[in-house]
């Protein structure tokens, strides 16, 4: 049986990432974000909006989405829990310039994608910025010899939680092609 599960949040298993923009201040920086879904060549992100990168992403248009795996699980709360800081400083990653949008790349993440904005929308005290996806750059060493991506390799960190308490948490081992579990299924019942 359901019961009504009454809290502020819910995270069922975001991907966690650093969102890289131009700041006025610190000449490029960074935050760390969960919320953000991906649909072609469109993507969503969505935060407060008096943040200081949303500030920046809105005042620019053009962002970076950069992912992360589990090894800079302490570089992704310095950017998260430092507001207004030179964040690139402070956590000591290193970044390149983005190609199609003028907002960082952390180099240490195997995926990274530039974005330029295409619309906002408020929602109280959240906006969610709609985006092309103008470029996708991923580490060599998850793109096979036929050029496609190694999921079973990626291990992104999942951001996951409620009200009360919230956590990061990586995936397995075990991965499931896509459609294998409807032809066992097919072959069992038809």
């Amino acid at each position: 049986m359901k019961n009504t599960f009454d809290t502020r949040k819910l995270y069922f298993g975001f991907p966690v990432f650093f969102l890289g923009y131009k700041d006025e201040i610190h000449g490029y920086n960074i935050t760390t974000s969960s919320s953000v879904y991906s649909l072609g060549r469109m993507v969503v992100i969505g935060m407060r909006t008096k943040s200081n990168s949303m500030q920046h992403i809105l005042k620019t248009g053009e962002f970076t989405i950069n992912v992360p795996q589990k090894d800079l699980l302490e570089e992704v709360e310095v950017a998260g829990f430092n507001s207004k800081k030179d964040k690139f400083d402070l956590t000591k990653l290193v970044y390149s310039l983005a190609q199609t949008v003028d907002a960082p790349l952390v180099d240490a993440c195997p995926v990274s994608i530039e974005c330029k904005v295409v619309d906002k929308m408020e929602f109280g005290a959240l906006t969610n910025v709609v985006a092309e996806v103008t470029r996708r750059v991923v580490d060599e060493q998850f793109v096979d010899a036929d050029g496609y991506f190694r999921n079973d390799q990626f291990n992104p960190v999942l951001y996951i939680g409620d009200g009360h308490e919230r956590l990061y948490r990586s995936l397995d081992d075990e991965s499931v092609k896509m459609g294998s579990l409807i032809e066992n299924w097919r072959q069992k019942n038809m």
